[in-house]
């Protein structure tokens, strides 16, 4: 293929005028209002280009980048399906909390809710559960440090949510920092 070559092997090829061109493509990308469904083909350029060996460090470093930003469209969306009232309720069914409140972190694109008197199956405490691109974390604070996290798929809505909590498919981690 000719993108494995050597870009001195490929006539006509202006490595720079097609960094260039890629570049503006990207920029025109974030310009739109709302970019929520990844391009598929854009990102497939991108990979590709990435991998061709055409290109400087730091060209692969923008290219990486932009990849990033670009396969993670659908990922900044999910928050909205997590609706402040809907949430609390699937945490207090799912957990079986007596009151929880919801936080949406912003900058780290999470969900928090905290509740007070939950049961995951090993008696009632208060925590907190933590919803992010990377999965479902429940913070128990009867255990400093520690989590327990979902090895369900992310849910998609607050429906799904309850059914995660209510799994039995959980593993223990530890901050390397208190929560």
């Amino acid at each position: 293929a000719k993108y494995t070559k050597d870009k001195n092997a490929v006539p006509g090829l202006d490595v720079a005028k097609l960094f260039k061109t890629v570049e503006e493509m990207y920029e025109d990308l974030g310009k739109l209002n709302e970019y929520t469904e990844v391009d598929r083909d854009f990102l497939t350029l991108l990979v590709t280009l990435a991998s061709s060996g055409w290109f400087s460090k730091e060209q692969i470093e923008k290219l990486d980048e932009w990849t990033e930003d670009v396969e993670t469209a659908e990922d900044k969306e999910w928050v909205k399906k997590f609706e402040e009232a809907s949430t609390i309720n699937a945490v207090i069914e799912g957990l079986g909390a007596r009151s929880a409140t919801y936080t949406h972190d912003q900058v780290g694109n999470a969900i928090e809710i905290e509740y007070e008197g939950g049961n995951y199956g090993k008696g009632k405490h208060d925590g907190s559960v933590r919803i992010s691109i990377e999965g479902v974390r429940i913070y128990d604070s009867r255990h400093p440090g520690e989590y327990m996290e979902s090895q369900e798929e992310l849910p998609s809505t607050p429906d799904d949510l309850i059914w995660v909590l209510q799994s039995h498919h959980w593993e223990w981690g530890w901050e390397e920092e208190d929560h």
